[in-house]
């Protein structure tokens, strides 16, 4: 048996805990299934699997194997049916959707359009992380990763899948008791909360009238969690640059306040960036349609219609 065949003997080992059940899904014999996983560990020069008499464990180097050989074997499959879908371009997007995606972009606009994408896709499933650091895509597996921050040069492919609005806003009580910035300018005699992106504040860019301001918040208080920045506007520390969709309700229910709303406030661009081999895979082509579509319609905000 090849490499790649021990491979795949040592994935369903692990998969059905059992090397009886493996055997039995693989047409082998149980001791012939021992064998080629003694084999492999032999030629690796270390100890996969843990053996007792009663279950089976991953070691340490076990585990760190099985989860790039579920890589491998994954790349694979998708090759076998990317050369299926050349024969039948318009076939249903099927099989697992992995993406990554920042953590405010992905609470506010793809956890709650979820339901109705799987409905659209019924043999789709989504694995969705949401983190604000950055990654390899390639290396952990993930099929689009959703980026809001301008493209640096990247082997990726990517899309730009549209913008998201910013809004200034404040407490009530902060500010009756500090009072309303007028302008950009005022914004320098007021408490500003600041979200750290790569550990530097994030700055607040105003645009309209032919003219750009930048305005780098100083205050007391700098977090990279949207949901403390909020929260601190919420109990009035000072005035918070967030997105829309994070403060909507907050803003309905009269809890926090726009200001500066006729100092029209530059969105951010969202990115979707995928590696070259995905591409072409169904799957990733009507996320990134559902994903544009969201933000062209605004449809985060209710429940998105989508075109099959």
């Amino acid at each position: 048996m090849d490499a790649f065949g021990e491979i795949g003997v040592f994935v369903r080992v692990v998969e059905r805990q059992s090397f009886t059940r493996a055997a039995h899904a693989l047409g082998l014999t149980a001791s012939g299934v021992s064998r080629i996983v003694s084999r492999l560990e032999a030629r690796l020069g270390v100890r996969l699997i843990e053996r007792t008499t009663r279950s089976l464990g991953l070691t340490a180097d076990g585990a760190d194997y099985y989860e790039r050989c579920t890589r491998i074997l994954r790349e694979i499959e998708e090759a076998d049916g990317a050369i299926a879908r050349s024969r039948s371009p318009r076939a249903a997007p099927r099989g697992r959707l992995r993406v990554d995606a920042p953590t405010a972009f992905g609470r506010f606009v793809i956890a709650p359009a979820i339901p109705h994408f799987l409905d659209a896709w019924p043999d789709l499933s989504l694995s969705l992380t949401l983190r604000d650091h950055l990654i390899d895509p390639i290396a952990e597996g993930i099929d689009v990763l959703v980026r809001m921050a301008d493209l640096r040069e990247s082997e990726l492919l990517h899309r730009n899948l549209g913008t998201m609005p910013f809004v200034i806003v404040a407490s009530p009580g902060y500010l009756a008791r500090h009072g309303r910035p007028g302008s950009p300018g005022d914004l320098r005699k007021h408490r500003t909360l600041a979200f750290l992106t790569n550990g530097q504040p994030f700055a607040w860019r105003f645009g309209g009238s032919g003219r750009d301001s930048r305005f780098l918040p100083t205050g007391r208080l700098q977090t990279n969690s949207v949901d403390a920045l909020r929260l601190a506007a919420l109990a009035g520390l000072g005035v918070a640059c967030l997105l829309e969709p994070h403060v909507r309700d907050d803003i309905a229910r009269g809890e926090l306040e726009v200001v500066l709303r006729e100092h029209e406030q530059e969105p951010i661009a969202i990115h979707a960036l995928y590696p070259k081999q995905r591409a072409t895979l169904p799957k990733v082509r009507v996320f990134l349609d559902f994903l544009e579509q969201c933000l062209r319609t605004g449809a985060y905000a209710h429940r998105p219609r989508l075109q099959p």
